[in-house]
């Protein structure tokens, strides 16, 4: 599986943003999950949010990443959370998949 980062019109990577914010120990969770993924197609606990839009939750450390499949290869990465940001997130994460099957029809 191929992962790719959402890339907003003005440049932005809203994932690799939010990757940077974390400490050592989420950056690592966080990588062994994306390449448990990319390598293995392995999601771990995982589900759907409707909409195309999936997350995969880290319940040690209570993260999340949202993505969504562009196709049957490719896995975009639309950005994260903690628990307690979650709605917040989803939302946003919504609105950027919005904006990415706009501007790649």
């Amino acid at each position: 599986m191929r992962i790719e980062h959402y890339q907003s019109d003005t440049g932005r990577v809203p994932f690799d943003e939010w990757f940077n914010s974390l400490d050592g120990r989420d950056h690592r969770a966080i990588e062994r999950r994306v390449a448990a993924v990319e390598d293995h197609d392995h999601f771990g606990d995982c589900s759907s949010l409707r909409g195309g839009l999936f997350e995969m939750r880290l319940l040690g450390p209570g993260l999340r990443i949202y993505f969504a499949y562009v196709d049957q290869a490719v896995i975009l990465l639309l950005g994260g959370s903690d628990k307690g940001t979650q709605k917040r997130a989803i939302k946003t994460a919504r609105d950027r998949l919005k904006d990415f099957k706009a501007r790649t029809k």
